[in-house]
């Protein structure tokens, strides 16, 4: 790809000059990924992007496979469980075949727009991120969890899982609350109450909330949670909870955080749905995908 055509590609997807800065970086990670057959799909699918969430989303992925060949790790993209749906790459990892999923979540357009009208009035934003009532961060997490529930959806992943098979769903979480997300909200939204208590206080937690790895006894769930699970949780009739079939969901953060920004570092933190993955195959795992992309550098966990 040339940087011309890369530039047009840009500024078809609805990118100004912020975004063109970041251009001459980004060419070198298209055409190093693009120098792999197994990441062709990627390539194709830059260059047809003309939408801007579209083509947000692919640039996370050339960001995602960059991190993983520039530590002599090539990505197969574009691949199938056997179901409609392609799921973003597959990474061979010894004995195990690790399906990762990617979401990018970006501003909600409520918040979109009211940061645009302030800028124009006055200049710069002074958005508040929690709702006077203390529960925009709720709303947040709920968000993130209904995101990584519908990226998990059986379109793409074989709810009957093989041997050595690993399914991850990995969420950008950079631009929730305006890039003031934390870990404990990721927590939350995978793990829920259980998983985030043991690492935060309790002013952290958030009564309504169910993980989405969480399982809790009917008679042991507050009325909140009863409806979190019927609204945030709702599935398709029929349809297996992710929570049968997707070993971990990992939560991305970039580096720099600015949206236009279209190069960028990335760091994690992986949670893992313990009930399906043994922990030996969980730190296996950790151990490899922390050396490719850190834990973010804030104390927290990333089991």
């Amino acid at each position: 790809m040339t940087l011309d055509e890369l530039i047009a590609i840009i500024q078809a997807a609805g990118g100004a000059e912020n975004a063109l800065a970041y251009a001459k970086e980004l060419l070198v990670k298209i055409n190093r990924i693009g120098a792999e057959r197994s990441c062709a799909p990627l390539l194709n699918q830059i260059r047809f992007a003309r939408e801007e969430g579209d083509f947000r989303g692919r640039v996370l992925e050339v960001n995602f496979a960059d991190c993983f060949l520039r530590k002599g790790i090539i990505l197969n993209n574009a691949v199938k469980q056997g179901m409609k749906g392609d799921i973003d790459f597959c990474w061979k990892l010894d004995a195990h075949a690790v399906y990762i999923e990617l979401k990018l979540i970006g501003l909600d357009r409520k918040t979109r727009d009211e940061i645009n009208a302030q800028l124009e009035r006055r200049g710069a934003s002074s958005i508040v991120v929690n709702n006077a009532d203390g529960k925009g961060d709720t709303v947040d997490v709920a968000r993130l969890q209904a995101d990584l529930i519908q990226k998990a959806s059986t379109r793409k992943f074989n709810p009957t899982v093989g041997v050595g098979i690993i399914n991850i769903v990995a969420v950008d979480v950079s631009e929730l609350q305006l890039g003031t997300v934390d870990l404990c909200d990721c927590l939350l939204a995978a793990g829920g109450n259980s998983l985030a208590s043991r690492y935060y206080k309790d002013v952290c937690l958030r009564e309504a909330v169910v993980g989405a790895f969480e399982t809790i006894a009917p008679n042991q769930l507050k009325q909140s949670q009863t409806e979190w699970l019927k609204t945030v949780q709702k599935l398709p009739e029929g349809a297996p909870h992710p929570k049968t079939y997707i070993h971990g969901a990992l939560f991305l953060f970039r580096e720099p955080r600015e949206r236009a920004a279209l190069s960028y570092d990335l760091c994690g933190a992986m949670v893992w749905n313990h009930a399906l993955i043994a922990v030996a195959a969980a730190n296996q795992i950790c151990s490899a995908l922390y050396d490719v992309i850190p834990r973010p550098k804030a104390d927290g966990p990333g089991e």
